[in-house]
């Protein structure tokens, strides 16, 4: 039985058909306008469709979503509205834009292809028609903005080629195909002429047009789109990213859209055997470079800026067929094939973007531990949140430290608060806030007036460790924020913040927790420390009678329009000038071992050092089966000074000291250092010349380093 469905303003649609129909010559090459109306649709119908994408075949969920559309039912940002039997293109049911938006995409009309592909039943291409013929029929070329079409018409094409090429699809009628053909080029058309003007929306909108004027030669203006979009293409694949490979929006989601879209137009002309400039694979390889470094060891990206938090991996395996590699082909498989990629840790220097690593070897391959440090801008249009020397962190196949997500486009929900605000703003994010103030004074879309600025001081990865600095100004408050991750053994992290400013203030740092977290954190024993135990992981400060703690409630977002409750651990402080903090974050497997986290007084010239200008921690782990006693020590300022701590005497940027429960000495690591005596053994002098110093398992090795830092 054929499905029911609400008409679609039929008898207007048929009369828009015979006024396309009569005006063929405007839309059609000469040849094909010649043609009579069957004639085109036997054209169409048997033309080859090996220059488009393999057709996935339809299943039987496709069915199942593709119901409700058959009923002017769509489930849209999470968001369901049935809209009337006489649907009304241009109203929206929603408070949100973005609802009308996607319902003006047709990303549903893959749902009723497949639906048809799966089932044969022609109900669904019944629908697929009317609501085209409505739409053509009520709405003005570029309505919402370009990029909408754009994506309108990639949808278009994809449930074409399910309903026309090889079918014999009686709901295709040929005054239909010549509508549809009309409408496409009209798009098409209009995009080439209203561009939006740089960033992911371009990308999208010059991918429709190369697809158009690839797949439809016997349209009239086919020859001059392609080498339109060939020609801008390539100037906005340079345009568009970054010279370390960073799509320059800054969002982990919005560079794979772009990837995507450039990898199909990639795709699209080897099939139809179409030459693309060497400059524009080279491009590609960095944006794919980037993406193997930030998904996580479990296959996830985070969610940094606007996004949503996606696996692309699938993507890379696409890209793979056009762009191979040994480390590429090491992500994929998990290590079983290939080779590693040639860093552990990287630095994507141009959009500040830090990624530490435990090691590409580690097996099962999703226990690696890993952290993405942002010391990014806020990035080039609006999709920039608050979040500048903000973190994610994932260990032992878990996320445990998270970017909360966007959730939202939107401003206010029914519950009168601002979503868009939560989730963009500083606090919704694991870095340090300064008197209850964003970075930026908010702005639901694109930033107004000076914007922060941040950058990467140091960025150091050798053996045994990782060590970044990075720096943050904001243009509403005169505090300059520093902080140094250390990544020790490519075991732990010890976050330490520095918050320089004459004037009085009060900092929270906040550390945002996974939703599997939620109602499963404990308080650490006041001997340990101030922080808490959850899930895998382990956040202890040494205890500061100035320092409170709270364990307050946030939302964590892994799709537009969903949220899940997420616990978030606060630390704050008010300080008459400037302050700082301390932070260990020890991920763990199974079970938790005993940690205690001590500071540890640093003096030079037999006078104590501000806490501002060097610190150092006492850090005692203890598992069932071993006992390590680390010795931490960071200067967050170069300079000649000699500092004393503990039973060590250093000039250096870093020392990190590792021993066994008998005292015996396991490991040193030492950055920038010129001098380092423990327990009276001078292991280091080499004053004037700032080197790298590993000590392990009994051997010594000292690098040179240059002292310069990322432009």
């Amino acid at each position: 039985m054929k499905p029911s469905y609400p008409s679609t303003s039929t008898s207007a649609f048929l009369v828009m058909q015979n006024s396309l129909a009569s005006s063929m010559p405007v839309f059609l090459a000469p040849r094909f306008a010649a043609m009579t109306p069957a004639e085109l649709l036997t054209h169409f119908r048997q033309r080859a469709v090996t220059n488009y994408f393999p057709l996935k075949p339809g299943k039987a969920k496709h069915v199942g979503s593709a119901q409700p559309i058959l009923n002017n039912e769509f489930t849209l940002n999470n968001e369901t509205h049935r809209l009337g039997d006489e649907l009304n293109w241009l109203q929206n049911p929603s408070p949100d834009l973005e609802w009308l938006i996607l319902l003006h995409k047709f990303y549903y009309s893959r749902d009723l292809a497949l639906a048809y592909d799966y089932s044969g039943d022609e109900g669904y291409a019944d629908k697929w028609v009317a609501l085209i013929g409505s739409w053509i029929e009520q709405v003005p070329d570029g309505f919402v903005n370009s990029q909408v079409t754009g994506r309108r018409l990639q949808q278009w094409i994809l449930a074409y080629h399910y309903f026309v090429p090889g079918r014999n699809c009686s709901a295709i009628t040929s005054e239909f195909l010549l509508a549809l053909l009309g409408s496409i080029q009209s798009q098409a058309v209009f995009l080439s002429r209203n561009l939006t003007p740089e960033g992911n929306h371009r990308t999208i909108e010059l991918y429709a047009i190369f697809a158009v004027a690839l797949l439809f030669p016997e349209l009239s203006q086919s020859a001059e789109l392609l080498a339109f979009a060939q020609h801008e293409l390539l100037a906005n694949l340079r345009e568009d990213f970054l010279a370390d490979g960073v799509q320059k929006e800054l969002s982990t989601d919005y560079h794979h859209t772009v990837l995507k879209n450039f990898l199909r137009v990639r795709e699209l002309a080897d099939l139809n055997g179409l030459a693309l400039p060497v400059a524009f694979d080279a491009v590609i390889r960095k944006a794919m470079e980037f993406s193997i470094y930030a998904h996580k060891p479990d296959g996830w990206l985070p969610a940094i800026n606007d996004g949503d938090i996606n696996s692309y991996l699938s993507l890379l395996r696409k890209a793979q067929h056009y762009y191979p590699g040994d480390a590429l082909s090491y992500v994929l498989s998990q290590g079983e094939q290939g080779k590693p990629p040639a860093h552990r840790s990287r630095l994507f220097a141009d959009s500040g973007y830090c990624i530490l690593r435990s090691g590409w070897a580690e097996r099962p391959y999703a226990d690696g531990r890993y952290l993405f440090f942002d010391c990014g801008q806020l990035g080039f249009g609006s999709h920039g949140h608050y979040d500048l020397l903000s973190f994610e962190m994932a260990a032992y196949g878990r996320s445990l430290i998270v970017d909360p997500g966007r959730y939202t486009y939107h401003e206010y929900d029914s519950d009168g608060v601002n979503w868009r605000l939560a989730f963009k703003g500083t606090s919704a994010h694991n870095t340090v806030m300064v008197d209850g103030k964003d970075q930026i004074a908010y702005q639901c879309h694109e930033p107004v007036g000076p914007q922060p600025r941040a950058a990467v001081l140091i960025f150091e990865s050798n053996q045994g460790f990782d060590f970044v600095h990075g720096r943050a100004l904001s243009p509403r408050y005169e505090v300059e924020h520093q902080r140094s991750i250390f990544f020790a053994e490519a075991e732990y992290w010890i976050i330490s913040d520095v918050l320089l400013a004459s004037e009085a203030h009060r900092y929270e740092q906040f550390f945002h927790l996974a939703p599997e977290a939620q109602g499963q954190t404990e308080w650490l024993e006041a001997e340990q420390g101030h922080g808490i135990q959850a899930p895998d992981l382990l956040i202890a400060q040494a205890r500061r009678a100035e320092v409170a703690t709270s364990l307050e409630p946030g939302w964590v977002s892994p799709e537009y329009g969903v949220k899940h409750p997420a616990p978030v651990l606060s630390f704050s402080q008010q300080c008459k000038g400037s302050g700082w903090f301390q932070t260990v974050l020890y991920p763990y497997k199974d079970s938790a071992p005993a940690l205690h986290v001590e500071a540890i007084l640093v003096t030079s010239l037999g006078q104590t050092v501000p806490a501002t200008q060097a610190l150092a921690l006492s850090i005692r782990i203890q598992s069932e089966t071993k006992t390590y006693h680390d010795c931490f020590f960071v200067a967050h300022q170069p300079g000649p000074s000699q500092h004393h701590f503990a039973d060590v005497i250093c000039r250096a940027r870093v020392v990190f000291i590792r021993r066994d429960a008998e005292g015996g000495i396991l490991s040193v690591r030492a950055y920038a250092a010129e001098w380092l005596e423990i327990g009276g053994r001078k292991l280091l002098d080499s004053i004037g010349k700032p080197v790298c110093l590993n000590y392990a398992q009994g051997q010594l090795q000292i690098d040179a380093i240059d002292g310069s830092v990322p432009a």
